[in-house]
């Protein structure tokens, strides 16, 4: 019951994970909305498997806001979407790793933010999908850097947002982004959705043991670094 009727929107939708989540959550009766940068593509093969048809919605870097209207009624966004550039470290990756991965998801953030405020519903949830990388070498320089700067952001946005905000802590999954992976696509999603019935906030799906230790420590480190030295809006006034 805890997905039933719910609507989410999953941002980076075309993508293996994307397909994973949408497929997941589907049956476990959410209404979904595929937000794809893809203009072309097609969720047909999983439409047949759900009640209701995926929307779809097509969206660009940087043009976020022009989604607005359509958002008001969403429950949970997942934002799932990012770029791995692997070996590369020329500047034009690191621009492309750090727009995709952590300043387009920002902007997604503050954007839901406001739009909810207008709804006045606080049951509403945001999903990011920071990585494993925040914590272990992910064999990618730019995409740990910016995976790192995210996941940061998203923890020094906790301490005043008023809707809960889950950081996916995701291991090695085979995708595009990694051919390498040695978990599946669909046991993640899964994953995913079990855990989140349970309520916590970081959900940590991996095979390496050091991150269940590693990560809660820094999260932990880290929020009590940002608490003692930042202040919310209001005390500078």
């Amino acid at each position: 019951m805890f997905f039933n009727g719910k609507v989410i929107a999953i941002t980076g939708a075309s993508g293996t994970m994307g397909r994973a989540l949408l497929g997941e959550l589907g049956k476990r009766g959410a209404r979904l909305i595929a937000l794809t940068t893809s203009p072309n593509v097609s969720f047909a093969d999983l439409d047949q498997d759900l009640s209701q048809p995926i929307e779809i919605l097509v969206w660009k870097i940087g043009h976020e806001a022009e989604l607005c209207d359509r958002l008001k009624d969403v429950d949970i966004l997942i934002l799932n979407h990012g770029l791995n550039v692997l070996s590369a470290r020329d500047s034009q990756s690191i621009y492309n790793s750090y727009e995709v991965n952590t300043f387009s998801v920002f902007r997604w953030v503050d954007l839901i933010m406001d739009i909810w405020s207008e709804v006045a519903n606080p049951q509403k949830e945001i999903w990011v999908n920071t990585s494993e990388a925040e914590v272990n070498p992910a064999f990618s320089p730019l995409y740990e850097l910016s995976k790192r700067a995210i996941g940061d952001l998203l923890t020094l946005r906790r301490l005043d947002c008023p809707y809960v905000i889950r950081k996916l802590v995701l291991g090695p999954f085979k995708s595009n982004l990694n051919p390498y992976g040695v978990m599946s696509a669909s046991f993640v999603a899964w994953a995913i959705a079990a855990i989140a019935r349970l309520g916590l906030h970081d959900i940590i799906v991996t095979i390496n043991p050091l991150t269940f230790v590693a990560y809660p420590f820094k999260e932990v480190g880290r929020s009590l670094y940002f608490r003692l030295f930042s202040r919310t809006d209001e005390l500078h006034k």
